[in-house]
């Protein structure tokens, strides 16, 4: 682990109270990887043997079927993955792939779990992170039932836009494939969703997305509550 990993590695709200005593501690027992695109820190079905944080890059976390597998979520700097698996010490419900090149910082489960149970500004931490992630999961749920995938795509665009009034460009944490898993429609669903929102003046291709009227585009989607995190 180097030096100009802490300040990253702060950026997790799993260290958010912890003191520079207790986060040497905390860390006494992990270690630092520079890990390439593709790479699959954890399998779906398998025990955790590490918790992981995001120090750089980004991750996407896929639920496994018996005939594809499907985007759930997008992982980025401050996340830890799969926490819950890790504290349960149960299999992972998903598998994580690293979507790009990334700095992962791996901490064993079982001294993770051991640090839990008395360092109280971990425990702490622990709580706000997992607080995040169900209010994304909610998020997604409530999106699903109650969304049209047009209406989906604008909060998921509006969430990874700056909160400012002028046009921006936003870029995409994925391809448009891994989008639309995460969206739960077709890529072909996706691709009807972006033309839809053309006359709101979404417009580009790729990765890269041009909102010309960010606060447009929020009166369309009903002005709801965004999510605060994605892929962050």
């Amino acid at each position: 682990m180097r030096a100009a990993d802490l300040p990253f590695i702060r950026r997790s709200r799993l260290f958010a109270l912890a003191s520079e005593q207790d986060l040497a501690a905390l860390l006494a027992t992990c270690f630092v990887q520079s890990l390439p695109k593709g790479t699959t820190p954890c399998q779906q079905g398998e025990k955790p043997e590490f918790l992981h944080v995001v120090l750089s890059g980004r991750v996407g976390l896929f639920g496994e079927g018996p005939r594809e597998a499907a985007l759930i979520e997008f992982f980025g700097p401050g996340d830890a993955f799969i926490l819950p698996a890790v504290m349960l010490d149960s299999p992972y419900l998903m598998t994580a792939r690293l979507l790009e090149e990334s700095r992962l910082l791996f901490w064993p489960a079982a001294a993770f779990r051991a640090q839990m149970r008395v360092n109280g500004s971990l425990a702490y931490g622990g709580a706000l992170l997992l607080s995040s992630y169900w209010r994304a999961l909610i998020g997604q749920i409530k999106d699903l039932k109650l969304l049209s995938a047009i209406e989906r795509l604008s909060a998921f665009l509006l969430a990874l836009a700056p909160r400012q009034t002028g046009s921006v460009t936003v870029t995409l944490p994925g391809g448009r494939r891994l989008i639309a898993g995460r969206l739960g429609v077709t890529p072909q669903s996706l691709s009807r969703a972006f033309a839809a929102l053309r006359p709101l003046g979404v417009t580009g291709s790729g990765r890269s997305v041009s909102i010309s009227d960010p606060a447009r585009l929020r009166q369309f989607g009903g002005g709801g509550v965004l999510p605060d995190r994605l892929g962050r």
